[in-house]
């Protein structure tokens, strides 16, 4: 069955929305290095996760450099760490290592332009890219839609085609993220057959104001998917 992570949560409400619905993974935007609206204060942050029952992922979606990154983790101890900058190979190596001990998977997000169709960081090559991330010992990878006005969070979906060849060619999870809505998550999913899937702007009906209702849809679609059977 493919997972659900709902991110960018930034109140007890939208926390227990996501449970209400059914969602495997909850999301907390931390100290993220760019101004994004979801960001919260790693204080904010521990208040939520200790509102997520067992049994549902904690997610922290942060990014920089990497002492920040491993600083957080473990003050906030989720069960995932994904991060959401262009970090190095070095860096997203060093990340994964130091986690390790503390029992916390590291999702890479790796961040394609929707202008161009290349990838954000060293490699532009979006299967390469992947491919190379892979080897850095990542627990996942996530493809995201980049914009020049938001480095995520940005309602634009990606190519789904080129999504499902990395999907292919990897061995570890992918997650995708990038424009889904209740309305186009079931065609993604059959187009692409992800590990997971992940929203933010697509439950939303303005920056940061989540809907119940649209969390419910989303987590419906993505569970009566075709292809959400592996």
């Amino acid at each position: 069955m493919v997972r659900v992570k709902i991110c960018g949560n930034t109140d007890a409400d939208q926390v227990a929305w996501g449970v209400a619905a059914g969602a495997d993974c909850l999301g907390l935007v931390v100290e993220y290095p760019v101004p994004v609206p979801w960001n919260l204060a790693r204080e904010e942050a521990r208040a939520l996760f200790a509102r997520v029952p067992p049994m549902i992922g904690r997610a922290l979606v942060c990014g920089g450099v990497p002492d920040q990154v491993i600083d957080l983790a473990q003050e906030l101890r989720p069960h995932l760490v994904q991060l959401h900058t262009d970090n190095s190979l070095a860096e997203t190596g060093a990340i994964v290592r130091a986690l390790a001990p503390l029992g916390i998977g590291l999702i890479r997000a790796l961040r394609i332009d929707v202008a161009t169709g290349l990838a954000a960081g060293e490699i532009t090559d979006p299967l390469a890219a992947a491919l190379a991330l892979e080897s850095t010992g990542v627990a996942a990878i996530l493809l995201d839609a980049r914009t020049g006005a938001m480095p995520a969070g940005t309602g634009v979906s990606l190519d789904w085609g080129s999504a499902s060849l990395i999907r292919e060619a990897l061995s570890v999870p992918l997650i995708l993220a990038g424009g889904l809505t209740p309305g186009n998550v079931r065609a993604a999913i059959a187009q692409v057959r992800p590990y997971a899937v992940d929203v933010i702007s697509g439950v939303e009906v303005s920056r940061r104001v989540k809907s119940p209702e649209l969390i419910r849809r989303f987590v419906h679609q993505a569970r009566v998917a075709v292809g959400s059977e592996m």
